[in-house]
């Protein structure tokens, strides 16, 4: 690549968008100079509602959802990072899990995510003791998504304790544990 990065290449984010919003495009800029010759044609340099597959970039307006209720996503993970799904609202989503941090949560922005659970011993810090009990086959739930005022990359557990007869994925919204009955125990436990 030349020195002066021709094409101005940037990761971006949907941060701060609403699900399926688009942002204003940007103008192309023309490329110049011998270097810009030996580079292929781009007819932008950055834009909303790419859909790259297989190295090439083409502009679409994919669906955010499958019929299925699934996330319609389509990522090849360059970096190998741990991912999972979890629900959204009834829907199943995708997210990275970058690992445990400790934050104060009266000063930095935190949303919640339910983990289901048969058992889980907290500390007086509210901090979890050893490994929860999980429940198998059950996914996480997120009460937020990128987009959302209330959103944020770093996560509160809350462990929602069911009955050994509890059907997994029988709960899948933020509403749902709250509403269920069962007992839920807002944790110290955080992850980015």
């Amino acid at each position: 690549m030349p020195a002066d990065d021709v094409f101005n290449l940037t990761v971006g984010s949907l941060l701060g968008l609403p699900l399926g919003a688009v942002r204003d495009q940007p103008a192309a800029r023309p490329a110049s100079g011998a270097a810009a010759s030996a580079t292929p044609t781009v007819e932008e340099i950055e834009g909303p509602n790419w859909i790259v597959s297989a190295g090439d970039v083409r502009r679409g307006t994919s669906t955010a959802w499958r019929s299925d209720g699934i996330e319609a996503l389509t990522f090849n993970n360059p970096f190998g990072q741990v991912m999972e799904r979890v629900w959204f609202d009834g829907k199943v989503v995708y997210a990275v899990d970058l690992g445990a941090v400790d934050v104060d949560p009266a000063l930095v922005k935190v949303a919640q995510e339910y983990q289901i659970v048969y058992a889980i011993e907290l500390d007086e810090q509210s901090k979890h003791v050893g490994e929860p009990e999980m429940v198998p086959g059950q996914l996480n739930i997120y009460d937020t998504v990128p987009g959302m005022d209330r959103y944020s990359p770093i996560w509160q557990f809350n462990y929602v304790i069911v009955p050994r007869d509890y059907a997994p994925n029988t709960l899948r919204s933020e509403g749902d544990c709250l509403t269920s009955g069962y007992q839920i125990l807002r944790s110290s436990d955080f992850e980015n």
